[in-house]
């Protein structure tokens, strides 16, 4: 990292000036999840039927999703969409079963990338260098598991990215030109392994290690992290190296925007997600820089056909309601150890984009 960056905490008013349009990126996510209704029945396909993803692009078909190597090679079909020196996949780290835990770097003048192989070895090395002044834009999906709409919203947007980039689009060409977005699309493949269609969540109780929601541990990943109003002993890292290689990925960037997509509701949910008095529901627990996650989360909302309502009518709660089609994640649910209350330093906006999982 250049020792001439700015050391102030990543949200600041003044660090999102570098952005050319804050909303850009998540108006683009939103053209992607306004198909997710199609993604959500897409069928779970075994690797030695999944289609080319290129071949499936040019097809207009999204008709399953991408198991073990199928996901890497996905991403890699997405990169090799655009022109050379725009992408580059490489592994944060991986699962507790060992599947690599997969980000696609998209941005222009990256120049020529490793080799796939290199890419598996090197890990956050392949990445390659950080470029001064230009802002960076993290996306993370599939933290539950058996929340998989959004592990392939992002392959999706990738293909979309580095298309439209190489077609001359001038929204995508001008977003990555001056932005650095990093996609990673499932911190949780190995819950992804063993979640099965028409589960809904309906079996995260049973023993550890079973439920697609959690990690082969048997943890929720995303109550697992390191937490600012911790009232008890957080879970060892060593039980969720997921968790680790997240965390270690993020104190070694400075991303000025981050969004975790979920399932469950649709709605925009902004830090913190619990608060210091632990209760249940209806705290509302403040960042320092509130107004701007409230902008952020709104501009995403009122673009979204559904979530600007407020009123997404999810199965089992159907009469829950959201003001604007945002909330302050511990107004809405009080939880420790969630990715947006990690510290103060590296909160992330939530979208919960379905309403099932």
């Amino acid at each position: 990292m250049a020792s001439g960056r700015d050391e102030r905490p990543p949200w600041r008013l003044g660090r999102l000036q570098l952005l050319p349009s804050p909303p850009l990126l998540l108006r683009l996510l939103l053209l992607l999840l306004r198909s997710s209704a199609q993604a959500a029945h897409i069928k779970k396909a075994e690797a030695t039927t999944t289609t080319v993803a290129g071949s499936e692009a040019a097809e207009g078909q999204f008709d399953h999703y991408y198991h073990e190597e199928a996901l890497g090679e996905a991403l890699q079909a997405a990169a090799a969409a655009g022109p050379p020196g725009l992408a580059r996949l490489f592994s944060i780290g991986s699962s507790v079963e060992g599947r690599p835990l997969w980000v696609l770097r998209l941005t222009a003048g990256l120049g020529p990338p490793p080799t796939a192989a290199a890419a598996t070895t090197a890990g956050l090395d392949a990445a390659g260098p950080l470029l001064p002044g230009r802002p960076q834009v993290k996306l993370v999906g599939n933290m539950h598991g058996d929340e998989t709409v959004s592990r392939q919203v992002l392959v999706y947007l990738a293909r979309e990215l580095a298309s439209g980039y190489r077609r001359g689009d001038p929204r995508l060409v001008r977003l990555l030109n001056t932005t650095d977005v990093y996609l990673l699309p499932s911190l949780n493949p190995d819950g992804f392994e063993r979640s099965r269609e028409g589960d809904c969540g309906l079996g995260d109780s049973g023993p550890p290690g079973t439920s697609g929601r959690y990690n082969s541990r048997g943890r929720d990943l995303n109550r697992s992290f390191p937490d600012q109003f911790s009232t008890g002993k957080p879970p060892s890292l060593d039980e969720v190296p997921e968790v680790r290689a997240l965390i270690d990925w993020i104190r070694k960037n400075k991303f000025v925007l981050s969004g975790n997509l979920h399932g469950g509701s649709v709605v925009a949910s902004y830090p913190f997600d619990d608060s210091p008095k632990h209760t249940a529901t209806g705290i509302y627990s403040k960042t320092s820089d509130d107004e701007v996650f409230r902008y952020l989360a709104k501009a995403y909302a009122s673009n979204h056909p559904i979530m600007k309502t407020g009123e997404p009518h999810c199965p089992g709660d159907e009469d829950e309601t959201f003001k604007d089609g945002i909330t302050n994640g511990a107004h809405w649910y009080d939880v420790e150890g969630m990715q947006s209350t990690e510290t103060a330093l590296f909160p992330s906006i939530g979208l919960a984009c379905l309403c099932i999982f």
